[in-house]
């Protein structure tokens, strides 16, 4: 296993501290996907992190996703970046559902 540093903007770090997954274990399960076809990485080599204090934290990865990762052409802090984004996204969206449905039955 290896610890990739990455620097993460400080609304997503209280998110994820905040979360019942691990982010090591996000982003192992991504890295998962993309080797298998499933996803691809970003293209983009930068992220909005405009007006974010910056939070450094490591990720977990195995010797393999390490490997993996040096052969691709992907920055690996816009990844966690936008990983984290379509987490939040995705919970916001379950979150305008389920308050459209309990206002349905009112």
């Amino acid at each position: 296993m290896k610890d990739r540093q990455v620097r993460l903007r400080d609304d997503h770090y209280q998110y994820v501290q905040d979360s019942a997954f691990t982010l090591s274990g996000l982003v192992r399960e991504a890295i998962n996907d993309v080797m298998e076809g499933k996803d691809e990485f970003p293209s983009a080599t930068s992220r909005d992190t405009d007006e974010h204090e910056l939070i450094r934290t490591s990720v977990t990865v195995t010797d393999e996703h390490e490997e993996y990762l040096r052969s691709q052409d992907v920055v690996f802090s816009v990844f966690v970046h936008q990983l984290i984004e379509k987490r939040m996204m995705r919970e916001r969206k379950l979150e305008q559902l389920e308050e459209e449905w309990e206002d349905g039955l009112d």
